[in-house]
C-alpha cells in the first residue's frame, strides 16, 4: 500500500503542533560528526528495547483491550508505530526527496527542542485513515517480529550511512530540518506513541493478566 507524502505530513504535523514550534537556535554550518550518530543510535536502539518490554509478555486480553469507544489498544498503537516508520523512511529516502541548500541558509532548531516537541502528548490528534491501524499484524509475536525488522532497517541505515546528514535538508511541518533530524524525528514518533501505549496499560480496568 502506497501511503502518500500528505498523509505522512498530517501524522507528524500532529506530533510536533502539540506545543509551539520551538524558534531557530543558530544559523552557523553544522557539520555532520561521529557523537551525532551515537546519540541518534541510542535514541533509536532505547525506544526499540521500550518497545520490545512493553510488548513482552502481554496476553491476547491485554493487546486489544480499550479502554473507551474509540481509544486504540495496545495492538493498534503498536500496529501505527510500524506503519509510520516504514513510510517515513520511504519519504525520506524517495527520489528527491533530499534538498542541499547552504547550511548556513537554512534556520536551525536544537535536537532535543525538535525530539521535546514530537513526543508532547498535550494534545491529541486523529491519525489519517492510511497509517491507522486495520490489524495488519494479529498478535503479540507478529507485531514484535514486524517492528524489529522495521527498526533493524533504520538502525542500519543510520550506522552505515557515510553522508554529512547535516548538509542535507528534508521537508517536515517544522520546516526544514536536517537529514539526521528526519531520522529524530521519525525516531520520536515511536517514542511518543509509546507514552501513549503505557497509558493504556495505567487504566484501572486495564486486563492483570
Amino acid at each position: 500500500m502506497k501511503i502518500n507524502l500528505g498523509a505522512i505530513l498530517i501524522i507528524v504535523s500532529s506530533c510536533v503542533l502539540a506545543v509551539a514550534q520551538p524558534p531557530p537556535v543558530t544559523k552557523d554550518p553544522v557539520v555532520f560528526t561521529e557523537k551525532d550518530r551515537e546519540f541518534a543510535l541510542k535514541y533509536m536502539n532505547d525506544t526499540k528495547d521500550d518497545f520490545i518490554k512493553q510488548l513482552t509478555g502481554v496476553s491476547e486480553a491485554q493487546l486489544n483491550f480499550r479502554s473507551a469507544p474509540g481509544r486504540w489498544t495496545i495492538a493498534e498503537i503498536a500496529e501505527h508505530i510500524i506503519v509510520v516508520e516504514n513510510a517515513l523512511m520511504g519519504m525520506f529516502n524517495a527520489p528527491n526527496a533530499r534538498t542541499t541548500p547552504k547550511c548556513e541558509d537554512v534556520p536551525r532548531i536544537a535536537d532535543t527542542a525538535l525530539i521535546l516537541a514530537i513526543t508532547n502528548r498535550m494534545q491529541k490528534f486523529t491519525a489519517p485513515e492510511q497509517v491507522r491501524p486495520n490489524g495488519r499484524w494479529k498478535t503479540r509475536d507478529e507485531l514484535l517480529t514486524n517492528f524489529e525488522k522495521t527498526r533493524a532497517a533504520t538502525i542500519e541505515h543510520l550506522r552505515a550511512n557515510k553522508a554529512d546528514l547535516r548538509s542535507t535538508f528534508v521537508q517536515s511541518p517544522m520546516g526544514t530540518i536536517d537529514s539526521l533530524q528526519g531520522l529524530l524525528f521519525l525516531t520520536g514518533h515511536s517514542d511518543r506513541h509509546l507514552l501513549q501505549l503505557k497509558e493504556v496499560k495505567a487504566d484501572p480496568n486495564y486486563p492483570k493478566r
